[in-house]
């Protein structure tokens, strides 16, 4: 499976679409926050200092956007492996499926898993280095929740691989997903009292802070929002994104494993 493995990273390496793929998503990262940012400085009184932290309590959209970018990969990334008869000369050649399927879904899952973080993350650096963290958030209040955000990041994506392993082009897939994602931005965090019960609405919960105050004189005005994070909400998003996670590849596999894919 470490050939598989070795196999896969190189054909993401090598492929030129999956780079400007990168480069696209980090500039639509930076430009909507850059967008965002704005929008939140344009919304304050006169005189409330805006930062980074203060920026990270209005990053709703973010999620969202990676939801969308992640979907495109896994769609392209193992339907175009459908699509050129790969997964067919793997088996072809003696390996097993279950090795098929594993190294996909491993460079799949760590590769959408690590553009997700660093989505999330460069907006944040971008604007600490122009104006300042501020006080609004602490740091670690802040990694905690990105990393947070990793599970339900990682039930996303295999519910997408699900939906390629069934569809099996990469188009149709693509659409899948994007109408997938569409339905769930209908549904408001509200709707879901429990906070977990789908993707979306985890990280919705995780960039909700519902009590916060004003603190400062004259231009000095900055918003401090409470950190605390409900240990029981975190505990649901983990166990619940992992759980639905796991669900949907072994639903995968077993339609790989008694699927003829001629």
């Amino acid at each position: 499976m470490k050939d598989l493995i070795k196999a896969q990273i190189y054909q993401i390496l090598r492929t030129r679409v999956y780079f400007w793929v990168l480069v696209f998503c980090l500039a639509i990262a930076a430009l909507f926050g850059s967008s965002e940012f704005l929008n939140g400085v344009d919304s304050l009184d006169e005189g409330q200092l805006f930062c980074a932290s203060d920026y990270f309590t209005r990053y709703n959209m973010m999620p969202t956007l990676y939801f969308g970018i992640s979907g495109f990969f896994v769609s392209f990334f193992i339907g175009d492996d459908f699509k050129d008869k790969t997964a067919n000369f793997e088996l072809m050649s003696g390996r097993l499926r279950k090795q098929s399927f594993m190294a996909r879904v491993i460079v799949t899952v760590i590769f959408s898993l690590v553009l997700g973080l660093v989505m999330m993350a460069l907006p944040l650096v971008l604007y600490t280095i122009l104006a300042g963290w501020g006080s609004s958030l602490p740091v670690s209040t802040v990694v905690t929740r990105i990393l947070l955000m990793v599970f339900p990041f990682f039930r996303q994506t295999c519910f997408y691989i699900l939906l390629v392993y069934i569809i099996k082009r990469p188009g149709y897939s693509f659409i899948a997903c994007y109408g997938y994602l569409g339905m769930l931005t209908l549904i408001r965090t509200q709707n879901d009292p429990t906070g977990s019960v789908l993707a979306f609405t985890s990280t919705q919960s995780l960039l909700q802070f519902d009590y916060w105050a004003t603190f400062g004189l004259e231009r000095n005005a900055q918003a401090i929002y409470d950190p605390a994070l409900d240990p029981a909400l975190a505990a649901r998003i983990i166990i619940v994104s992992l759980a639905a996670g796991v669900a949907y590849l072994w639903v995968a596999y077993n339609y790989f494993h008694k699927d003829d894919i001629e």
